[in-house]
C-alpha cells in the first residue's frame, strides 16, 4: 500500500525519507520512534449532521481545544467521525489517517486544515502502513494535496473567537 503513496511522491519529484519500524497504533505507541522530527496527529472530524468533514493536521503534542475549532469552523458541534464514517471516506483505519489517505476520497469532500504552527515545519506521516513513516516538509504535503485537488487552509487554533 505504501508503493502507492511513494509512486505520487516520486512523480511529483517530492523529496521524503521513508522510515520502517514497528506497528504503532497511537500517537502515544509512536512517541518510542526514533525519528528526529516532532510527531504531528491527523485528526478526521465532522460536524453534527455529517456534512462537513474535516481533517485537522496539527501537533502531536498540542491538546486541541474542540470548542475553538468549533467557532473557527462555525460549525455547531464538531466531533471525531466513526470509524465506519471513515472508512467510507478514506478507507482506512484510526491509526492511519493523514493526507495520504486522501487519495482514496474520491468525492473530494474533506476539508483539509493545518494547523498554522506547522507552516514551512517538516512533518511525518504514515503511508498507509503503521509500520512505516514518511518525513516530508509541509510545502510538499501542499504539492501532494494540490496534485489530488484538495483545497486545504492553515488555521490559528490560538485564535480568540467571539460567538
Amino acid at each position: 500500500m505504501k508503493n502507492i503513496i511513494f509512486k505520487v511522491l516520486d512523480e511529483l519529484e517530492i523529496k521524503y525519507n521513508n522510515y520502517e519500524h514497528l506497528p504503532a497504533f497511537t500517537c502515544e505507541d509512536a512517541k518510542w520512534i526514533d525519528i528526529p522530527w516532532e510527531r504531528v496527529k491527523s485528526l478526521l472530524l465532522r460536524n453534527k449532521h455529517k456534512t462537513n468533514i474535516y481533517m485537522l493536521v496539527l501537533w502531536d503534542k498540542k491538546k486541541l481545544d474542540s470548542n475553538k475549532l468549533r467557532k473557527i469552523l462555525k460549525e455547531n458541534k464538531i466531533s471525531f467521525t466513526t470509524k465506519e464514517l471513515m472508512n467510507e471516506l478514506i478507507w482506512v483505519d484510526p491509526w492511519h489517517v493523514s493526507p495520504f489517505a486522501l487519495v482514496n476520497n474520491k468525492e473530494k469532500n474533506i476539508k483539509v486544515l493545518f494547523d498554522i504552527e506547522l507552516k514551512n515545519s517538516t512533518v511525518w506521516f504514515h503511508p498507509w502502513q503503521n509500520d512505516n513513516t514518511t518525513v516530508l516538509s509541509i510545502n510538499c504535503v501542499e504539492k501532494f494535496l494540490n496534485h489530488l485537488w484538495f483545497n486545504y487552509e492553515y488555521i490559528n487554533l490560538e485564535e480568540n473567537i467571539e460567538e
